[in-house]
């Protein structure tokens, strides 16, 4: 008799409930370990036509069997969990060019893959503007605005250096619990979580800076070739920036002979060639309106306007000295008010599950993704040649990296903001 007959005919001796679950597994090694049979002595001897007494384990003794006691990751989530369920609200940041459309589908999303039932708000934020309130809110001590916001690289790295972050206990286990991608071994936990940003920040998306420019306008041989040359004074009116240094803030990791006052210079005579001053979304609407020749940007937007308008008259061009990829973090503010909750959030962001609400609509690439746009994305930098450098690229770019959580650092930023501007 096969055993699941077997067990049929000694279900006097079983509870409905534990036949279910042998049912489902059907597995020797399972049935050997509750009924304690030897299996492979039995199948060597040729004795599965057992009589129903030889089975004479009791209901209570099957269900007294020591139960495997839940994984490390599985009783933080529990404990996470209940303690953002005390918390009952979060409030969160998002990118300042998001839809808003996306903030209910997110927060619905979020509460019900943890189980909860608490207010969650999420707020369109741009970082560049945020964080120096944010550093200032942890120099006096007061009460964060938001319990868990995203910044790039270098925003994120002077709120860690601020000592405005705050860990977040046994976040490997946590992700190896929530995180189908970690959990497979396809990412490991420190690609999500490394270098500086270990235990605070967690890495959840990223783009390349590019020029997108106006093909009616301007043609690509007369575009700039290189950061240095946007200072050139033919190029004075014709394009925009965003106030954010992330197209220049990189350089001092990628040149071998490198000034530091130079360079601010030659970011101020950019900014005083500057047309406008505008977030990256904004200036590439304005580039294809043909207000502006082109735009200092990134990948994402060319890819949102073309699929709005396919026939947009618009080009994208790597410059040849470099290009910043640049990742973007969550953190826990230090002193948030729902830390559990916001904990979680930063967490769930990294998720596939979360990109999937986002990207369709947004087309930011997730490097360690694997939708469409991901491998597009890595696929285009490939062909092109461009030399696409992210700070947790080398040695070089890493301590460059924690160089900008230095009150020094921190000056050299704010001076470089203000370069932009043309100051």
């Amino acid at each position: 008799m096969a055993w699941p007959g077997l067990l049929e005919a000694n279900k006097e001796y079983l509870d409905m409930e534990c036949l279910r679950k042998i049912k489902e597994l059907r597995s020797g090694v399972f049935l050997s370990q509750v009924f304690g049979i030897p299996l492979l002595v039995l199948l060597f001897q040729g004795q599965w036509n057992l009589r129903p007494l030889t089975l004479r384990l009791s209901p209570a003794e099957v269900l007294a069997a020591p139960a495997e006691a839940p994984s490390k990751g599985k009783q933080l989530l529990d404990e996470l969990v209940r303690k953002a369920k005390q918390e009952g609200e979060l409030i969160a940041t998002i990118q300042s060019s998001w839809s808003k459309t996306l903030i209910q589908p997110l927060a619905d999303a979020f509460r019900k893959r943890f189980g909860l039932n608490i207010k969650v708000t999420l707020a369109n934020v741009a970082p560049a503007q945020h964080f120096p309130i944010a550093i200032a809110e942890t120099q006096a001590g007061a009460p964060p605005t938001y319990d868990v916001v995203q910044g790039d690289d270098a925003e994120m790295m002077q709120l860690v250096g601020a000592g405005g972050s705050q860990k977040i206990d046994g976040w490997e286990a946590l992700l190896a619990e929530i995180n189908t991608l970690v959990r497979s071994g396809k990412v490991r936990s420190e690609q999500l979580s490394g270098g500086p940003f270990k235990d605070h920040s967690f890495f959840f998306m990223a783009n390349v800076k590019q020029i997108i420019y106006n093909t009616r306008l301007i043609s690509e041989n007369d575009l700039p070739r290189t950061h240095r040359e946007l200072a050139d004074p033919k190029y004075k009116g014709k394009f925009t920036q965003p106030p954010w240094t992330s197209h220049w803030e990189i350089a001092p990791a990628v040149f071998d002979k490198f000034d530091k006052g130079e360079w601010l210079e030659i970011v101020r005579r950019a900014g005083r060639n500057t047309a406008a001053v505008l977030p990256e979304w904004p200036g590439v609407q304005r580039v294809v309106l043909g207000e502006f020749a082109f735009a200092l940007a990134q990948d994402t937007y060319f890819r949102r306007i073309l699929a709005q308008d396919p026939k947009a008259p618009i080009a994208y061009k790597y410059l040849e000295d470099y290009n910043e990829r640049n990742q973007v973090y969550y953190a826990v503010r230090a002193r948030a008010r729902h830390p559990a909750a916001a904990s979680l959030f930063a967490l769930w962001m990294t998720m596939p599950e979360a990109h999937a609400i986002w990207q369709p609509l947004e087309l930011i690439a997730v490097p360690y993704g694997e939708s469409k746009i991901d491998r597009e994305q890595a696929l285009g930098i490939e062909k092109s040649g461009a030399k696409a450098v992210g700070f947790l690229d080398n040695q070089r770019t890493t301590e460059l990296l924690k160089w900008y959580r230095s009150e020094e650092g921190r000056k050299y930023l704010d001076g470089m903001a203000r370069a932009i501007r043309g100051e």
